[in-house]
């Protein structure tokens, strides 16, 4: 069976338009539509919370007076030992939030019991532990208990509160039986920031507990159960009470008789999370039926066979005559879990499909023709172009299919190919119409390498380079060590340099912080501002890896001329890319515009309107540390431009 490794890349972000097939949000909207009910159903609602708290605390006693009294002389008198009241009382508020608990009752006990400084102390930290656990049931969507109570509109009013007035709402509402548990449940549900909670409950459940806790002790010195039974119920009594005089702040009350004003605005934010997961494989001969690669990557998602549309680079079609005929008995061999739709289809290669929209079109064309949705697969083989063209249209069609993407070149199997970024050109401006759409698996095989142009070969080592000296030294390292190996497309070399250089694009997208590139910051664009531009000027004569590395020497030496790298870094760089086989200089540097400016710079600009944003380019610190800079010397371009064209070899 063909030797193959396997990455796969997890990434979490906050979804926009993207709608992948196989990720399951976790979350839901912070928005809740209260049911519709007249101004009683809140109030009669509370006023029952508060007859069945009064029966709760009032009725046993009256009903069991006297054995109650007893058992409570009996325990004052010959009290449990304090680890086991520590561990009754804490616990017994600890869970109180699922639980039946007089919680009043308890803390009181607590301090009647334990005195009143441990008494405080195991009631603070018994209630703050309920606090946590009533935040994370809440958190984790466990709120049907308190909703049942309640009445979706009043959790839902909870959570409004825990999100607009949270602080006060925490704080009144501790001292509250019910409105206390309820209030945790809603802050976990509406995300309320958690260090504030932990916070603000735990400063309110130390003023209740030295409440409870001081008259249960002075309960204890005047010998009257009476007394401690009626602080019990005055202090949630004071609580409900300090509600209704603190409304016109909180906008906490018992009844609907007053509403709090609210704006003609208003807003309802909706919030979740999407985990995208797709594994990129490393591998030989794809298409050999004994490598089980490409059909795991197909099927296993419910139908029972999976649908499948291929498209092909026509360049890599001409350089590999056999390939239709590979896939064929592919497919043939696993048409048990496999099948393909039509004959592969090819598609132009290189910038020709990336020309503006022409394109895309015929390639709806083809899914519409073979019926192609949601649960069936694309699959790309080819360049990078290829991959973005195909990709794009992958991702508009039907709101986005399953895309596989097969790169075939060195610059897409170690950069753009484990990306989630799709996009042709519009009106010469690189990758202006686009999607940010992960695909559904990344399947290289280096035996395509082997019938790529050597000038192409050798242009994709570039973005290896590129991503050494942002992100990892010791990859710089050895790939000065390796120069000469990787000039000769030594496989072990080769095969390395592309996983390595793939190994650190896929960990700046899962945990870079910034997968869709919602910010201005572009730290895997070293090189880049000038290498688009370059491109643009030389209708694409010249390769992106190409540009690419004529780009990184120019903002190397910018780097060192800018004060932030060392001298003679610059040096060591170029003389990597030298050694490769990667050019440092094109005329195209030099070229000017009618006014004598430099027709480069307006890289810069473009770099700067693609993303939006202030500018953000990224140069060297030191070499495996890039810096962002939100600013470039057009007088330190020019230098750094005339130090290449000085070094450039002379014919």
């Amino acid at each position: 069976m063909p030797r193959q490794s396997r990455i796969t890349t997890r990434s979490a972000a906050q979804c926009a338009a993207h709608d992948p097939q196989p990720a399951s949000p976790r979350g839901g909207s912070q928005v809740r539509t209260p049911a519709a009910s007249g101004p009683a159903g809140p109030a009669l609602r509370w006023a029952l919370i508060l007859v069945a708290l009064l029966i709760a605390l009032i009725i046993p006693f009256l009903v069991f007076e006297e054995p109650i009294e007893r058992l409570a002389l009996r325990l004052l008198a010959e009290p449990p030992g304090p680890a086991a009241m520590t561990a009754v009382i804490g616990g017994a508020l600890a869970f109180d939030v699922i639980l039946p608990v007089p919680s009043s009752l308890v803390n009181a006990a607590g301090g009647a019991v334990l005195g009143f400084a441990l008494g405080t102390l195991v009631c603070w930290l018994g209630m703050t532990l309920g606090c946590l656990f009533g935040y994370w049931i809440g958190a984790t969507g466990g709120t049907a208990l308190i909703r049942r109570l309640m009445g979706e509109a009043e959790l839902a009013r909870a959570e409004n509160l825990a999100l607009r007035v949270g602080g006060s709402a925490l704080v009144v509402m501790r001292a509250a039986p019910v409105l206390a548990e309820a209030s945790t449940l809603a802050a976990g549900a509406a995300r309320y920031p958690l260090g504030r909670f932990i916070l603000l409950t735990s400063l309110a459940n130390l003023g209740i507990a030295a409440a409870y806790a001081g008259v249960g002790a002075y309960a204890l010195s005047a010998n009257s159960f009476l007394l401690a039974f009626a602080g019990a119920v005055g202090i949630p009594a004071l609580a409900y009470a300090g509600m209704r005089a603190t409304f016109p702040w909180t906008g906490i009350f018992l009844g609907t008789a007053r509403a709090k004003p609210q704006s003609r605005a208003e807003t309802q934010t909706s919030q979740f999370a999407v985990r995208y997961s797709f594994p990129v494989v490393f591998t030989r001969g794809l298409f050999d039926p004994a490598n089980p690669a490409l059909v795991d990557a197909l099927a296993g998602h419910g139908a029972d066979k999976a649908r499948c549309m291929v498209l092909v680079d026509d360049g890599v079609a001409r350089a590999d005559p056999k390939l239709e005929k590979r896939l064929s008995a592919y497919f043939a061999a696993h048409s048990d879990r496999i099948a393909l739709l039509e004959t592969p289809r090819h598609v132009p290669g290189g910038e020709a499909i990336k020309d503006g929209l022409t394109v895309i079109p015929d390639i709806y064309r083809m899914f519409l023709r073979n019926g192609v949705d949601r649960h069936a697969h694309v699959i790309a083989i080819g360049g990078g172009a290829v991959l973005d063209a195909v990709g794009f249209a992958a991702a508009t069609a039907h709101r986005g299919l399953r895309h596989i993407r097969v790169p075939t070149t060195v610059l897409s199997q170690n950069d753009s190919g484990v990306g989630v970024k799709n996009a042709v050109n519009f009106e010469g401006i690189k990758n202006y119409v686009g999607t940010f759409a992960p695909p559904h698996a990344v399947l290289n095989d280096f035996d395509f390498l082997n019938a790529l142009p050597r000038r192409e070969r050798i242009a994709g080592i570039a973005e290896a380079v590129k991503v050494a000296l942002v992100r990892d030294a010791a990859f710089f390292d050895w790939l000065e060590g390796n120069a000469v190996a990787l000039a000769r497309f030594e496989p072990e070399a080769e095969e390395h340099m592309v996983r390595r250089s793939a190994a650190l694009h896929i960990r700046q997208i899962t945990r870079g912080g910034d997968p869709f590139e919602t910010g201005s910051a572009r730290p895997l664009d070293f090189g880049h501002w000038s290498a688009h531009k370059l491109e643009a000027m030389t209708n694409h004569r010249i390769r992106h890896g190409e540009a690419v590395a004529i780009g990184i020497a120019l903002d190397s030496r910018y780097s060192v001329l800018s004060g932030r790298l060392a001298a003679g870094e610059d040096d060591r760089i170029v003389a990597l890319l030298d050694r490769i086989g990667l050019p440092t200089w094109h005329d195209a540097l030099t070229q000017r515009g009618a006014e004598g400016e430099l027709l480069v710079l307006k890289g810069l600009r473009e770099f700067q309107e693609h993303l939006g944003g202030a500018l953000s380019v990224t140069l060297l610190e030191r070499i495996g540390t890039g810096v962002e800079v939100h600013a470039m010397d057009p007088t330190l371009v020019h230098d750094a431009i005339d130090w290449l064209e000085n070094r450039r070899p002379r014919s």
